[in-house]
């Protein structure tokens, strides 16, 4: 990919995004909200790969991964004014097929389009599919680590700056109070992949983001940028207050903290568990 070509690619993405904007050229909040995010994930997925030392073949095809992985996040909330796949769509899944209807990526090799559409397509699934491998699975990791990081980002900011109370949206919708469900503490607390049918109350949308935090994360670079922001304490002390510091989040949050700080990093180098 020339730096032509990836220029002209974003600027044909950002046409995409305001051609859902209103006559003043202003996006619905939400929408803008999506636009802010994906910046950020492509910023995080340009760290991830400066500290995992990456080419720049490879930085400018995880950094177009990065900026597409949402595509179809825009449509979704217009017809649907959701951002839940299950009242919705699979957003992944649309974001190929619009991806694929645009011809952004038409001028690409066939392996790199590959490795993009693969990273999109898989960003948002419980488990990566086996059959990913070599660049493709590179770029997936990189998509769900770089796309984690922000989400974090996202609830801190939301809870700290009040936008959580008025754009509930956010959170799905969830009750604010209310216990996690059980078979997220046990699965959280193990390592284990885990359910979005199991979410009911704002709890359980937290600890979700812990779990990620307990094997969640590919890259030793991910690992480093979410122990310097101290997102597992923030998240231990709104858990805290919204579970009446139950032992089974207590828990959780312990098992979290001993996978951030065991020696894995250490002694498998940068990338936690990549394999070509």
């Amino acid at each position: 990919m020339t730096k032509e070509r990836l220029e002209q690619l974003i600027a044909q993405y950002n046409a995409y995004v305001k051609s859902f904007a209103d006559e003043n050229g202003i996006l619905p909040a939400m929408m803008q909200l999506k636009v802010e995010h994906t910046h950020r994930v492509v910023e995080d997925a340009r760290r991830i790969m400066a500290g995992e030392g990456w080419g720049l073949e490879d930085v400018e095809l995880g950094e177009v991964a990065a900026l597409l992985h949402d595509t179809a996040r825009y449509s979704q909330f217009k017809t649907y004014k959701t951002f839940k796949d299950s009242d919705s769509f699979d957003h992944a899944a649309r974001a190929v097929k619009i991806i694929h209807e645009q011809g952004w990526l038409d001028e690409l090799s066939t392996s790199e389009r590959h490795a993009i559409l693969t990273a999109v397509a898989v960003h948002n699934k419980r488990e990566i599919p086996a059959a990913v491998r070599g660049k493709s699975l590179q770029m997936a990791w990189l998509v769900r680590d770089a796309d984690k990081l922000d989400i974090l980002h996202l609830l801190e900011k939301a809870v700290n700056d009040g936008s959580l109370e008025r754009n509930p949206e956010i959170a799905w919708g969830l009750q604010m109070k209310g216990i996690p469900d059980a078979r997220l503490m046990e699965a959280v607390e193990a390592g284990r992949t885990v359910s979005y049918d199991w979410i009911h109350c704002f709890a359980d949308f937290v600890l979700i983001q812990v779990g990620w935090l307990n094997g969640g994360l590919q890259y030793g670079s991910s690992v480093r940028l979410v122990q310097e922001r101290r997102v597992l304490e923030f998240r231990e002390e709104l858990l805290s207050r919204l579970t009446d510091n139950h032992p089974g989040v207590t828990r959780c949050c312990q098992a979290a903290r001993e996978w951030l700080e065991s020696g894995v990093l250490k002694s498998q180098g940068p990338s936690l568990r990549f394999t070509s």
